[in-house]
């Protein structure tokens, strides 16, 4: 059995300005760089046998930290980035929320895993290239521990594609992890067994408002 922690990237300077980045490529944000740390710090006593990364900064600078504590490199990948959000790419969520209202949160916030983004990728097919990714690494590590840096939406999906969930419930079965939480999935040699999704106890959050699904929490990517 091999086991994955993905990790979504902390805050970026994306989520902090509130725009969608998709594969634009921003760092983390002063508090993207602290909650990084907290992340490393948590898993200071879990041992780890290697370290994977998107090859985008935001998730890089997240994977760092883990891999400075242990003596690691981080290899990264361009298979594990965000969705291609193409049209989208660096577009507030105010303007998207008041410009592509139908888009932006009826099909894509309310309907998740049909959406395709408008001149960018599909839901299912980033979903595939993910699973994909991590089936690789799992068997280039098989029987060991991996920690992934990757991001939001593309874990939610990738969670959502070995849980079983029709893409037509993938809104209402999962919301996006949180910045700096860690999802467990175990690889058995022929599928994923999901294990938790977007544990973050060790960043300090509202916990009332980490829950919400569908529309309810509009995050930047």
């Amino acid at each position: 059995m091999t086991r994955i922690i993905l990790e979504r990237h902390g805050q970026s300077v994306g989520n902090a300005m509130r725009k969608y980045l998709g594969h634009s490529n921003l760092g983390l944000s002063e508090l993207g760089r602290e909650q990084a740390v907290l992340a490393a710090e948590c898993l200071k006593d879990v041992h780890i046998d290697a370290i994977y990364s998107s090859d985008l900064e935001r998730a890089y600078a997240t994977a760092l930290p883990h891999a400075q504590l242990r003596g690691l490199e981080v290899k990264t990948s361009s298979q594990l980035r965000e969705f291609y959000i193409g049209e989208w790419e660096g577009a507030d969520v105010d303007w998207l929320v008041k410009e592509r209202y139908d888009e932006f949160v009826l099909k894509w916030l309310g309907e998740f895993g049909t959406f395709t983004f408008p001149g960018g990728e599909s839901v299912l097919d980033g979903a595939e290239r993910m699973y994909n990714a991590l089936v690789a690494i799992a068997r280039e590590n098989d029987g060991g521990v991996v920690l992934v840096a990757s991001h939001a939406a593309i874990i939610r999906a990738f969670y959502c594609k070995i849980s079983g969930i029709e893409p037509e419930k993938m809104a209402e079965a999962f919301p996006f992890p949180t910045n700096a939480s860690f999802t467990t999935v175990d690889y058995d040699g022929e599928k994923f067994i999901p294990v938790e999704f977007s544990h973050d106890d060790h960043i300090n959050i509202d916990k009332n408002v980490k829950m919400q699904t569908k529309v309810g929490k509009i995050q930047a990517l």
